[in-house]
């Protein structure tokens, strides 16, 4: 059994580190830890080898033991001491009186401790003494050492005692020349340092002689009082001497102005009448006790007057009286006749202005007009002037002029004839979807960069504009959305432009998005240039056509109209230089010019969000030119331009009139349609921009505030019931697709179901969204935008769903259809047979049952049926048990007989009739009635 290091150190009392090397040098190779083993041959090995080693075991052993009490050292031979003569001492006495106070000193710190002989004193002795000494030789026996060291003490005793007798000069003993006969003894036990043995270079001196002293008994431990020290007396602080110099005096105490109002209060105390207050109130004049006394007597004083008693104690009250947080009015409100109102005014602003109270206003409101309106609502004027009536004031409505008027002004200012210059004229594209527009602009353009194929669905979702040059002169196209949703693009399109291409369909003819193209142009006042596209299918009928565009008052000039008629086919690129003629013939005869040296003026096409540019606006100027560090105002939207861009994405230094372009530098994205003007600082673009946005929020806060404003609205609401809403989150890349979504969105309509836009806004979609719909229960719809990482990762934690759409009506549809499974089933009765009653059976444990036969049909055992007696409905039942020849059975078909027993009813009679149906659901739809 294999043995541990530790344990055999153990044994051997050494130290596991010594025993480590011990085995090494024997030959067993271990490694440094006290925790390795060896075999028991090994350890016969290494005790072999520490056996043979002899001594150096034991001493190692030796040492390896602190538990032995007494310390055992190594000691030179004994050699013969001679005794030495001392140096006269003034008096035996006095050495006397000396060496027991060193002995008393010497117990009190060591105790019963042994006398050990100091190795200093034993070389103070001379060299001739040391060379005849024998210390070369070492002592083997302990015990014979002691005897011998004994008998040496004695004899050194004796010795003394002699020569202290016959001479005085001899040297008194003392404390340390006494070494005890047994040895040292005693509990405390002191590590003695060993004396070595081997002869050293130089000769050893020989000790001095000592006298032995009796064993002393040890004596008690005694600590002497501590006397206290006598404190010293510190000196007295001296001032230092500060001479009064004049700028000193001069200057002005940092407590002067304290000084002086507490001295000006203490006039005050002075001058205050004493029968006043009577001193009550001044608490620093008073002591404690009196204070004290003054408050008992407040309490008592104020007891009898909450307890009647006496007249003139009611006013004081113990307590320390309330201040009043209402605000004292400053005077009388003043009841004016003639009254000055701002539009547009509130309830709060026209009870101000008249002097009458908002209550007195709102219940005049109430009464006559049955409006239920809040103080900050906006008010309409003839509703201002009806209670304005009422209570007696003429009122008077003072109009500011506000920016929208500013800004008309700088857009409607005439510029000298001699200042005008020809201009490209501006061209917009119109017709119904998928009639070839696009295909019509990318073909003019000749561009390799096809829009038409960037389009989702192949369909156009977004205005643009774009110039081209044919025969040195310049055109400007804007494309227009044809789908049904972008009429709002529509209008802009006609609204900002010289003429109008009208593209339609040699295989369709006019259709509903055509029609509606034609009565913005009418609106719009333009001339018109009818497009008939796709010449090159077979079998289409031009006259068709043409007698389709008479239907709608545009009467081609070919049979005497002044609408000029183009054959073209923009894939074949067919009748595209005629075209182009015919515009810029018609351009010439209305003289297109606008003055380029002016303030830019032009309208906002579209708008959207860059990630490397930020707010983009795509802009059309009409009037003067646009370069870059104009300061402009679009709409709620401000800013320097920073960069401009034409519509090959090539910057551009400015932009002359009829140019399209795309700048960047406005603080947010300005809404499609907006005019845009140019102004001569950034600050006025600022004012007008929140002007602008006051007045956005003013008209927002009276649309939505909140709730049904009238009694009818919310009696119709309450009879009604509660409606269902689908709310939305709605964000694109452009205002004009979150225009024209909204316009397919609120034509939804349904007394059941609505929806309800919570927000929308431009951009991708980010958490905030994402929070809003999950607080909401709403569905986020992204057109033509994706949401960030973040965001789709707190949606999937939210569980929001997010929606992404690249085609329009896509969006519209699953509106609606999430409009429609919203709506409550339609139950509808569908009739699965009819039963004869032949005959009746009572049965006391159930009831009566029909003995029936099936006329036609099925009878199920979960149908339920209508009871049909002399041709009238009597009422509908349950069937509780269906039987036929004693077995239930789930159904009975036609011609067989069963037994019926209704739930429910139990006076059935022979001659009934049992008409059995089941209840079906019906999907709604939008266009059923509820």
């Amino acid at each position: 059994m294999k043995i541990r290091i530790f344990a055999l150190a153990k044994e051997l009392g050494m130290d596991s580190k010594v025993l480590i090397d011990e085995c090494n040098k024997a030959g067993v190779k271990l490694k440094n830890s006290a925790l390795a083993s060896i075999t028991p041959d090994e350890r016969d090995i290494v005790i072999a080898y520490l056996e043979q080693k002899g001594k150096p075991a034991e001493s190692s052993e030796e040492s390896a033991t602190p538990e032995t009490l007494t310390p055992q050292r190594e000691q030179p031979k004994m050699r013969n001491i001679k005794t030495m003569t001392s140096r006269p001492q003034p008096s035996r006495s006095t050495s006397q009186k000396a060496s027991k106070a060193s002995d008393e000193d010497s117990y009190s710190q060591e105790g019963t401790s042994g006398v050990v002989v100091e190795q200093e004193e034993a070389e103070s002795a001379t060299e001739d003494e040391t060379e005849t000494s024998q210390a070369d030789e070492s002592v083997e026996e302990t015990a014979d050492v002691t005897e011998g060291r004994s008998a040496a003490l004695k004899r050194r005793s004796e010795e003394s005692i002699e020569e202290t007798g016959k001479s005085d000069s001899d040297q008194a003993m003392t404390r340390d020349d006494y070494v005890p006969a047994g040895g040292s003894s005693g509990s405390n036990i002191r590590e003695m340092k060993p004396i070595g043995s081997t002869r050293s270079g130089k000769p050893q001196p020989k000790p001095k002689p000592k006298s032995a002293l009796p064993n002393v008994a040890a004596p008690p431990a005694y600590k002497q009082p501590v006397v206290p020290k006598p404190k010293k007396k510190e000196e007295k602080a001296q001032k230092p001497e500060v001479r009064l110099t004049a700028d000193i005096l001069e200057q002005k105490s940092p407590l002067a102005a304290h000084l002086a109002q507490h001295t000006e209060q203490k006039k005050k105390d002075k001058d205050r009448d004493p029968q006043d207050d009577d001193g009550k109130n001044r608490r620093g004049s008073l002591s404690l006790v009196e204070a004290r006394k003054q408050r008992r007597e407040q309490r008592k004083e104020g007891r009898r007057g909450f307890s009647g008693e006496g007249s003139e104690q009611q006013d004081v009250v113990g307590r320390r009286p309330r201040r009043s947080r209402r605000k004292h009015d400053s005077g009388n409100i003043v009841h004016k006749t003639d009254v000055e109102v701002e539009v547009p005014m509130t309830v709060r602003s026209l009870s101000e202005a008249m002097g009458r109270p908002a209550k007195a206003i709102m219940s005049i409101m109430f009464k006559e007009f049955g409006e239920m309106v809040t103080i900050n609502q906006i008010i309409e004027e003839d509703v201002a002037l009806a209670v304005a009536m009422e209570l007696g004031v003429d009122l008077t409505f003072k109009r500011q002029r506000g920016a929208l008027e500013s800004v008309t002004e700088i857009i409607e200012q005439e510029d000298a004839p001699e200042d005008l210059v020809t201009r490209p004229p501006i061209i917009t594209v119109l017709g119904h979807v998928d009639h070839g527009k696009t295909t019509l602009v990318d073909t003019l353009r000749k561009s390799k960069i096809k829009v038409v194929e960037g389009e989702a669905g192949g369909i156009t979702q977004h205005i643009a504009a774009y110039q081209i040059e044919y025969n040195g002169h310049k055109l400007t196209f804007v494309d227009t959305p044809g789908h049904a949703a972008f009429s709002e693009m529509r209008s802009r399109g006609a609204n900002v432009t010289d003429m109008v291409v009208l593209v339609v369909a040699a295989d369709d003819g006019v259709m509903p998005q055509t029609a509606e193209s034609i009565s913005h142009v009418k609106a719009s006042g333009v001339p018109m240039v009818v497009a008939m596209n796709k010449i090159d299918l077979p079998d289409i009928n031009e006259q068709k056509v043409l007698q389709e565009l008479t239907t709608q008052n545009v009467l081609p000039s070919e049979w005497g109209g002044e609408t000029d008629v183009v054959r073209v086919s923009a894939l074949k690129e067919m009748g595209l230089d005629n075209l182009l003629e015919t515009l810029l013939l018609t351009a010439e005869l209305h003289e297109l010019k606008a003055n380029p040296n002016r303030p830019a003026v032009g309208a906002c096409l579209e708008g959207f969000r860059d990630e490397g540019r930020g707010s983009v606006a795509w802009l059309i100027v009409q009037k003067g030119t646009l370069r870059i560090g104009d300061a402009v105002i679009c709409g709620k939207s401000y800013g320097y331009i920073r960069a401009m861009y034409d519509d090959l994405d090539q910057q551009i230094e400015e932009a002359p009139p009829s140019t399209p372009v795309k700048v960047t530098g406005l603080d947010s994205v300005p809404g499609a349609g907006d005019h845009f003007v140019v102004v001569e600082t950034i600050d006025q673009a600022r004012e007008l921009a929140e002007e602008r946005r006051h007045e956005g929020r003013a008209d927002t806060l009276a649309r939505h505030s909140g709730g049904p404003r009238t009694l009818e609205d919310i009696l119709g609401s309450a009879v009604e019931g509660a409606i269902q809403d689908l709310p939305l989150i709605l964000k694109a890349d452009t205002p004009g697709s979150l225009e024209a979504l909204r316009s397919e969105i609120n034509k939804f309509e349904h007394p059941e179901v609505r929806v309800k836009i919570l927000h929308d806004g431009i951009g991708g979609v980010n958490e905030s969204d994402v929070y809003l719909a999950s607080a909401s229960n709403a569905i986020i719809v992204a057109f033509h935008v994706v949401a960030e990482d973040r965001a789709l990762n707190l949606a999937t934690q939210e569980d929001v769903e997010i929606r992404r759409y690249s085609i329009i009506y896509e969006v519209v549809d699953d509106i609606r259809a999430s409009l429609e499974g919203m709506l409550r089933p339609e139950l509808v009765q569908e009739q699965t047979g009819r039963a004869l009653v032949l005959q009746t059976f009572s049965i006391s444990r159930y009831g009566k049952i029909a003995g029936c036969r099936v006329l036609n049909g099925t009878i199920n055992r979960n149908d339920r049926v209508h009871l049909i007696r002399d041709q009238k409905i009597l009422n509908q039942y349950g069937i509780a048990s269906l039987k036929r020849e004693k077995d239930d059975v789930k159904e009975v078909r036609e011609g067989m007989e069963c037994g019926i027993l209704l739930a429910g009813f139990n006076d059935i009679k022979e001659g009934d009739l049992l008409e059995a149906f089941r209840i079906n659901e019906v999907k709604r739809t939008l266009e059923s009635s509820s």
